[in-house]
């Protein structure tokens, strides 16, 4: 089966764990950091081995109207910064190392190693040339690819007719892999895709703000109720 896959959730995920020893991620002899190189290998090496072959997206210019999500992010980075710097002077290690974490950010060079890493070992590699699960999504619906394997629920909303969760959850976390089919989803919640992106909007996500007091239970009611998203709003 080929499967397609956002690479920078993977990325982020192997600069937080891969040879993490506190608040130090795993380097070469020359301080390099290979964290994301060495995770790469190994799981990417693992779906070859299970007869997997990975299609890894890379992300390409987020969309303006993703900036104010973006901000809150560049927010949250800099307050765990403050704390790290305090934390480190106050000499308590765990929460240095719990703040490392949220301070780590995937650079352009890294995406580009990795990219290096994935040709050398024969996997296809393509640019997005906005958000990777959009990419992912479209060549999905052409038949390019069997599913779309990604935490990320916004996958869906893009329109992925088979979305897998779990697929790259480690052996420890004994996860089972879920299959999502959007129709049938669409079927149970009893929704058109039209009103599913609707009840996706209301709920809040990275392109609009929340809204107070509308979760999944009483958005789904109130899409129903109301047929669409104006109709709620009025």
């Amino acid at each position: 089966r080929r499967v397609a896959i956002d690479a920078s959730m993977h990325i982020y995920q192997f600069l937080i764990v891969v040879g993490r020893q506190g608040d130090q991620v795993l380097t070469n002899e020359a301080g390099e950091v290979t964290a994301h190189l060495q995770g790469m290998f190994m799981r990417t090496a693992r779906l070859l081995q299970a007869g997997i072959k990975p299609v890894y997206v890379f992300d390409g210019k987020p969309p303006e109207m993703k900036g104010g999500e973006l901000q809150k992010r560049l927010q949250k980075r800099a307050e765990a910064e403050a704390e790290l710097k305090a934390a480190r002077e106050a000499g308590d290690q765990e929460r240095v190392e719990k703040l490392s974490k949220r301070t780590q950010r995937a650079t352009r060079a890294q995406s580009e190693q990795c990219k290096r890493l994935l040709r050398l070992m024969g996997v296809p590699v393509v640019q997005a040339t906005c958000e990777a699960e959009a990419t992912c999504a479209r060549m999905q619906a052409a038949g390019r690819v069997y599913a779309v394997s990604t935490e990320d629920m916004d996958a869906l909303t893009f329109g992925t007719p088979k979305l897998i969760k779990n697929l790259n959850a480690s052996e420890a976390q004994k996860k089972p892999i879920v299959e999502i089919d959007l129709a049938r989803a669409l079927e149970g919640l009893e929704l058109t895709m039209a009103q599913f992106v609707d009840l996706c909007i209301l709920m809040g996500c990275d392109y609009s703000d929340t809204i107070k007091g509308i979760g999944p239970v009483k958005g789904l009611e109130l899409i129903k109720k109301h047929g669409n998203m104006e109709g709620v709003l009025a």
